[in-house]
């Protein structure tokens, strides 16, 4: 204990609450972490401009890894570190096959959500919650014709995110589409949604660019997280600490399993481990 150097932590259902509230005993405890020189990283599938303001206004935050680790982002300096893209042929294969399925989709590109407007008009239908829909809303750009777009920029996509009504094809498109494109990595964050991701943009590799970056060794690494898309987050760290609230599968691979996002887990955690 106490020779943590580096944590990363998801967003919703980890860092936050089911309000999307961070707690006063988590930044609490995150205070005292970067008061004693460990790096804070938070990692998500957001891109950096639809980060929550409750995140970016923590004056500890240094680093970001974004796009479930497609991008990572230097917040001082306001760059990109690293990207790791699908690239545009792939991508275009795999929204083709997302046109023949009942669902609507969004690709990242440049740190924004592009949609085909017709999509974009549907996103009602398909949002779980107030908060869902207005990130389809503010963080997404209609465009008339998203393969036109995609060859108009004419270089890689950071993610393309489907969601889903029926999710028993949700489920049955996150068995098959591995097997058809394995150079891919298919993930999820929340409930109703595949996250699509070039197979060397995920948030393990990313905390492995961030510690080599800033010369901190993997054993001195913990990661905090609830979803499918922490999985290789949390086998990279040195402690890897599942959420209560995590999926079982997450839980799984886990070093220690803290307490649920709504009773200050990631404070627990902190103390545990770093503190």
């Amino acid at each position: 204990m106490g020779n943590v150097k580096l944590i990363t932590f998801d967003l919703d259902d980890t860092l936050f609450n089911r309000k999307k509230e961070i707690t006063p005993a988590t930044v609490e405890a995150l205070n005292e972490a970067a008061n004693m020189g460990v790096e804070l990283v938070p990692a998500t599938g957001r891109f950096w401009e639809a980060v929550p303001e409750n995140v970016k206004s923590l004056k500890f935050i240094h680093y970001a890894i974004t796009v479930n680790g497609a991008e990572i982002f230097d917040v001082r300096e306001n760059k990109s570190l690293a990207k790791f893209e699908i690239p545009l042929e792939r991508a275009e294969l795999i929204t083709r096959v997302l046109d023949e399925q009942d669902c609507i989709y969004d690709c990242v590109i440049d740190g924004f959500g592009w949609m085909q407007r017709e999509h974009y008009e549907r996103r009602a239908d398909f949002a779980i919650g107030a908060w869902q829909m207005k990130a389809l809303t503010d963080f997404r750009h209609p465009v008339e014709d998203l393969h036109e777009t995609l060859r108009e920029k004419n270089h890689g996509i950071q993610k393309i995110q489907p969601f889903f009504k029926n999710m028993e094809l949700r489920a049955k498109l996150l068995e098959a589409l591995p097997v058809v494109f394995p150079n891919n990595i298919f993930s999820s964050s929340v409930p109703n949604n595949i996250e699509i991701n070039d197979i060397h943009a995920n948030k393990g590799d990313a905390l492995k660019f961030i510690a080599d970056y800033l010369k901190i060794p993997m054993s001195a690494t913990m990661s905090f997280g609830d979803g499918l898309n922490d999985t290789y987050m949390l086998k990279a760290a040195g402690i890897g600490v599942a959420m209560g609230n995590a999926c079982e599968e997450l839980k799984a691979v886990a070093d220690y399993v803290t307490s649920d996002c709504d009773e200050d887990g990631i404070a627990e955690g902190i103390r545990k481990f770093c503190l």
